[in-house]
């Protein structure tokens, strides 16, 4: 199968992007070191296959849910991770939960730590909300990029407004 790349410009950085004809695979900021050993493994060439990808990355950085949908093949993970990444998907647009919701929506209530694990190893970064994933007592928890890139990432999903869950605000 022959995997495909993109370097992408966000508000946010340069973003790499993985793809094929099986789906999205990987949105990673472009100095993550997964990058390295995904280019020797997978040797992709240049121009992603699904050319929408770009347009609904960039949409989600800028805070704009666009309609467009994306078919995802997480690569290079446990079913566990793939459950936990999965259920990331069903968070609403502008929403927060906490880890211990994830937890107790995929039924393993007492594998906080794990879910949260799972979460900071995210592979498709922005698109699989990851970053709407905050700590029960309303802080913002950590982010594989910083707690910054976090918190500016639910600002613009919420132009700024904190929801119910979500305290960090402007």
């Amino acid at each position: 199968m022959q995997f495909h790349f993109e370097i992408v410009n966000s508000k946010f950085g340069k973003f790499y992007i993985l793809d094929s004809r099986q789906g999205l695979h990987f949105i990673l900021k472009n100095n993550d070191k997964r990058i390295n050993p995904l280019i020797k493994n997978y040797n992709p060439i240049k121009g992603l296959f699904n050319k929408n990808i770009i347009k609904v990355f960039q949409s989600n950085a800028l805070g704009n849910k666009i309609a467009l949908k994306v078919k995802i093949k997480f690569l290079e993970c446990s079913e566990f991770q793939k459950t936990v990444w999965k259920e990331l998907l069903k968070i609403n647009f502008g929403r927060t939960i906490s880890y211990s919701e994830v937890a107790n929506f995929i039924s393993y209530p007492k594998a906080v730590r794990a879910v949260a694990s799972a979460i900071g190893k995210n592979p498709i970064s922005i698109i699989v909300p990851c970053h709407r994933v905050i700590k029960k007592n309303g802080l913002i928890g950590g982010y594989a990029w910083g707690v910054k890139m976090k918190r500016a990432l639910l600002d613009v999903e919420v132009l700024g407004m904190a929801d119910s869950i979500y305290r960090g605000g402007k």
